[in-house]
């Protein structure tokens, strides 16, 4: 059984945090926002049975109230959102400082945890890596995938720009011995070929990155496509590997 521990919140003394809220607090902390629909279907998949979204609904308003989280409806067709503050990434034992959701960006954010659920079934053998994570890790190549994303993307057609592109997702795959780094990108605005173009070959270009897939709203599926047919080429050319791949995203949301 689960002790509970307790933790001081303004005005409000009978709320406790148990072990299980902590591995709340440190799944939302992977992502700028989530939903309680996500929260639940996280949970209900590590537990193997479902619960009353009731249940998480519950908790959620508690650990709002001990200050561990913040929650808005930023927009007023989507659901209301929930994220960490800074004594929430305290107690999840998460060196940094909280994201702040945008509303420019909300449908992206939450369709990526979407997308993040969808790997989760179809590449369960995959460890997963998300922006946020690869963001906090020190850009030391021998700290693990996440620091090697953070160290060795630059946004360039080659190397030494210095500008950085984080994947909204790394899956990572140990396979015959070596590991396989696959970054996803979810794509919802349309960008120009030129930056689109500038982001797919500094992915080409990292050594470490063993495949490129580019997740399209259905209306970016064609200009995808094309681009990304066009940097593998350049790949080629260079004597690189082609790894840029589209494949269509229906949003979920």
């Amino acid at each position: 059984m689960t002790t509970p521990t307790s933790m001081p919140a303004a005005g409000s003394r009978q709320h406790q945090v148990t072990s299980r809220d902590l591995e709340i607090l440190q799944w939302i902390g992977r992502w700028r926002a989530v939903t309680a629909p996500q929260v639940a279907r996280e949970f209900d998949r590590r537990a193997g049975s479902p619960r009353r979204q009731e249940v998480y609904d519950r908790r959620l308003r508690a650990l709002h109230t001990l200050g561990l989280t913040q929650q808005a409806r930023l927009l007023g067709d989507r659901p209301r959102v929930h994220w960490l503050t800074q004594a929430g990434m305290t107690a999840a034992c998460i060196d940094s400082t909280p994201p702040s959701p945008g509303v420019a960006e909300l449908v992206h954010d939450l369709e990526v945890v979407e997308l993040a659920h969808h790997l989760t079934e179809i590449q369960p053998d995959h460890l997963l890596i998300t922006e946020q994570e690869v963001r906090r890790t020190e850009p030391n190549p021998s700290s693990g995938p996440g620091a090697r994303l953070h160290a060795d993307i630059e946004v360039g057609a080659g190397r030494g720009t210095g500008g950085r592109a984080f994947p909204d997702l790394a899956s990572v795959v140990t396979e015959g011995g070596g590991e396989q780094v696959w970054v996803h990108e979810l794509e919802r605005a349309r960008k120009s070929r030129h930056r689109l173009m500038t982001v797919m070959l500094s992915y080409l270009y990292a050594e470490h990155v063993h495949g490129i897939v580019y997740w399209a709203w259905p209306d970016l599926t064609d200009l995808l496509t094309s681009v990304a047919a066009e940097a593998n080429r350049a790949a080629q050319d260079a004597g690189l590997q082609p790894g840029v791949v589209v494949r269509a995203w229906q949003p979920k949301l």
